[in-house]
C-alpha cells in the first residue's frame, strides 16, 4: 500500500502531523499513541491487532503494496476466486458469476502462517540457499585445487628439464605460454560460476529473510498474496541451479599435464612436450537438496461436499435370521449390529 508510514493516517486527514508509532494492518493505516489509544477502545477496531511502524517497514515492498480492499469498489475482500487466483470483494460477485469456484477469503487465508504450504516454502528456501552454499563452497575448493595444480605442473617440468635442459627450456616456454592462456580462460570460467552462485546465495537469504518478516508482521492476507511472488523467485532460483547443472557450468575443471610418451625421445625428434587438458569432472557435492512434503503451489483448501451430492456405493448383502429390522450400527471395529424391535 502506497502510503506515508511515517506519519499518522488520521491526524493527516486533519491536517495535523503527528510521528507514527503503530500500524493497523485491518484499517490499512499508520496510528500515533494518541490516535491508536482511540484505535483500541473504538467498537469497530478495537478488535483489531496493531504491530510496530517498524515491523511493517521490514516487510518488503511488494506485501505492503498489497490491497486489502477493492481496487474498483473501495469495499474490503470477502471472496476470493480460484478460477482467477484473486481476491474480490461483494460487488465484483456480479462479474464473477460464471466463475464456479468462489470460497470465502477466510477460507484461503485461514491459518495460512502454519499451513503445511507455507511450510513448504520456508523449507524451499533453505533448500535452495543450502545448495548454492555447497555449491559455491564445493567451487571454491575447486578453484584452490586448480591453483595447486598450475603450480605442480611447472615442478614437473623443472624435474623433466635437469635430463634434457638445452632443449626442454625452450619447450617449457612455449608450454608455459600455453598454460597461462588455458589456466587464465577456465579459472575465468570458475570465478564467473562463484559469482553466479553468490548473487542467487544473497538473492535467496533476502527472500528468507522477508519470508520471516511477512510470517511475522503481515496480515493472512498480505502473506497469502505475498508468497506467490516469493515462490516465484524460488522456483526461478531452482530452475536456474539445474540449467547450471545440465549445461556442466558446475562441472569441476581440472588442469593436467599429460606428458608425452617420447619425451626422452626430445633432443632428437620431440617437437612438443605434451599438451594440456582440462576435464570437467562431476562433483559428489552437485547434488540438489529438497525436503519439502511437496510442490510448493498455491492452492485453496477442497470445497466441503454436498450431502446432496454423495453416492453410495454398493459393499455387500447382510442376510439376518428376523423378519424386520428396525435398526443398525457399525462398531469401530467395524462390526454390524441389528435391533429387530
Amino acid at each position: 500500500m502506497a502510503t506515508n508510514t511515517s506519519v499518522c493516517s488520521i491526524c493527516d486527514l486533519r491536517h495535523v502531523t503527528s510521528s507514527s508509532k503503530l500500524w493497523c494492518p485491518e484499517c490499512e493505516e499508520a496510528l500515533c499513541p494518541e490516535c491508536s489509544e482511540y484505535h483500541s477502545l473504538s467498537k469497530g477496531t478495537r478488535s483489531h491487532k496493531t504491530i510496530p511502524i517498524s515491523q511493517y517497514q521490514s516487510l518488503p515492498t511488494f506485501v505492503t503494496e498489497i490491497q486489502q480492499f477493492c481496487l474498483y469498489h473501495n469495499e474490503k475482500y470477502q471472496q476470493y476466486c480460484i478460477k482467477h487466483e484473486c481476491p474480490i470483494c461483494y460487488k465484483c460477485i456480479k462479474e464473477h458469476g460464471n466463475c464456479n469456484e468462489v470460497v470465502p477469503l477466510e477460507d484461503v487465508c485461514s491459518e495460512v502462517k502454519t499451513s503445511e504450504l507455507f511450510r513448504d516454502l520456508e523449507q524451499s528456501l533453505k533448500d535452495v540457499l543450502e545448495n548454492i552454499k555447497r555449491f559455491q563452497k564445493d567451487k571454491e575448493e575447486n578453484f584452490k585445487y586448480f591453483q595447486t595444480q598450475m603450480k605442480d605442473i611447472p615442478i614437473e617440468i623443472d624435474r623433466i628439464k635437469t635430463q634434457i635442459k638445452q632443449h626442454l627450456d625452450k619447450l617449457k616456454k612455449e608450454f608455459l605460454t600455453e598454460l597461462e592462456q588455458v589456466h587464465n580462460t577456465n579459472n575465468g570460467r570458475i570465478q564467473s560460476i562463484i559469482s553466479s552462485l553468490n548473487d542467487q546465495q544473497n538473492e535467496i537469504s533476502n527472500y528468507s529473510t522477508e519470508l520471516e518478516n511477512i510470517k511475522k508482521y503481515a496480515s493472512d492476507l498480505q502473506t497469502f498474496l505475498g508468497m506467490r511472488e516469493i515462490q516465484s523467485k524460488v522456483i526461478n532460483n531452482e530452475r536456474l541451479l539445474k540449467s547450471k547443472m545440465g549445461n556442466k557450468s558446475l562441472f569441476n575443471l581440472n588442469i593436467q599435464l599429460v606428458k608425452d610418451d617420447k619425451i626422452q625421445e626430445i633432443l632428437t625428434s620431440v617437437k612438443k612436450f605434451g599438451s594440456i587438458l582440462i576435464r570437467e569432472i562431476p562433483s559428489a557435492n552437485t547434488y540438489m537438496v529438497n525436503k519439502k512434503t511437496g510442490q510448493a503451489q498455491i492452492h485453496v483448501p477442497n470445497k466441503i461436499q454436498s450431502i446432496n451430492n454423495i453416492s453410495v456405493k454398493f459393499n455387500q448383502k447382510v442376510y439376518s435370521q428376523y423378519e424386520e429390522t428396525k435398526e443398525c450400527s457399525i462398531t469401530p471395529q467395524g462390526l454390524l449390529l441389528f435391533i429387530d424391535n
